[in-house]
């Protein structure tokens, strides 16, 4: 939720240096001065927007990369714990097996025993 916000409040900061790039351009060609001089504050303003977007690009790609992380170590947390589940499933039904395997040669060898004792009497 929180890096959603972040990612809307970095579109809204985009759109507002945008708008501001766009305001100022449009003063600056309607403002009464020289042709030399307007272009100057046109590359200015252009330049110092364009820095501040860089800077904010930087930022939201940090931001992205340090999330990106966060979900990838989670993921790989929750795969370690449903492999452990796996594991201790897997003995929990090895174990269950060799104990039931356990019982029925028990019984098998008390039921020869028995067969053999009948046909001994």
């Amino acid at each position: 939720m929180d890096n959603e916000r972040q990612g809307n409040g970095l579109v809204v900061l985009l759109a507002f240096f945008t708008g501001g790039l766009i305001g100022s351009l449009l003063g600056l060609l309607f403002a009464p001065m020289a042709g030399r001089e307007t272009r100057e504050k046109i590359r200015d303003a252009s330049t110092d927007v364009k820095d501040r977007t860089m800077d904010s690009a930087h930022r939201a790609r940090e931001a992205t990369t340090e999330r990106v992380t966060e979900l990838v170590d989670k993921g790989k947390a929750r795969v370690d714990d449903a492999t452990e589940s796996v594991r201790a499933a897997v003995e929990a039904g090895k174990s269950a097996f060799v104990e039931k395997k356990s019982e029925l040669a028990d019984m098998l060898s008390r039921d020869q025993d028995e067969e053999e004792a009948e046909a001994d009497s």
